[in-house]
């Protein structure tokens, strides 16, 4: 893993002691703790603003849908955002251009792979509401789809594995990414260290 998701694990480790390390007692209290966190209503809140969307308020569904275009949703973009701070918008990773470009074979000339904001106005806009009702029918079947749905993580004995309302809670609340998704956060790295190495280095704070 890079450099975002270590710090993110890092973060995520509140006793401050390896995994590896800890003693069964140690490692029940840290999941208490992470428990304390899951458990307050006002953390499992959907934070997305599509309200239209048909998987809104249902994660697993938009974790299943996203994941499979390499996305993730839409309440990690503001962690995205803090991860490419002060990379301008046309070098950044893209993550609805896989979704919104039917995997990166757009036959509607609305998809701009450096605008996904525009290009999801225009495709809401300009497209003839029956194929949008397709394409949301053939996301559908994806996010229901029982082998795109299943849990991706290796820490198959975490009280939340599977679970992907508290899933996503958990590592919202500390700043990162679930593990089906920490790839993309290894790319997203790459981008801004590129990016950086070609203007001479990041400006300092």
């Amino acid at each position: 893993m890079g450099r975002s998701n270590d710090e993110h694990l890092a973060k995520l480790n509140t006793l401050g002691i390896p995994w590896e390390e800890m003693t069964e007692e140690q490692k029940l209290q840290q999941r208490r703790e992470w428990d304390k966190i899951v458990s307050d209503p006002k953390n499992l809140q959907c934070t997305c603003t599509i309200t239209g969307c048909r998987n809104n308020h249902n994660c697993q569904q938009c974790v299943t849908l996203h994941r499979y275009f390499d996305g993730y949703p839409n309440c990690l973009r503001p962690l995205e955002d803090v991860l490419e701070a002060g990379v301008p918008q046309e070098r950044r990773y893209n993550m609805h251009y896989k979704i919104q470009s039917a995997g990166g074979n757009d036959k509607t000339g609305l998809v701009d792979p450096h605008d996904p904001d525009g290009s999801r106005k225009r495709l809401v806009q300009r497209s003839d509401p029956k194929d949008m009702i397709e394409r949301m029918n053939a996301w559908q079947k994806i996010s229901q789809d029982p082998k795109n749905r299943a849990c991706r993580c290796k820490n198959v004995d975490c009280w939340y594995h599977g679970n992907c309302v508290k899933c996503m809670a958990l590592h919202r609340y500390f700043g990162g990414f679930p593990a089906c998704d920490r790839y993309i956060v290894d790319m997203i790295d790459d981008i801004v260290d590129a990016y950086w190495a070609e203007q001479g280095g990041r400006p300092e704070a």
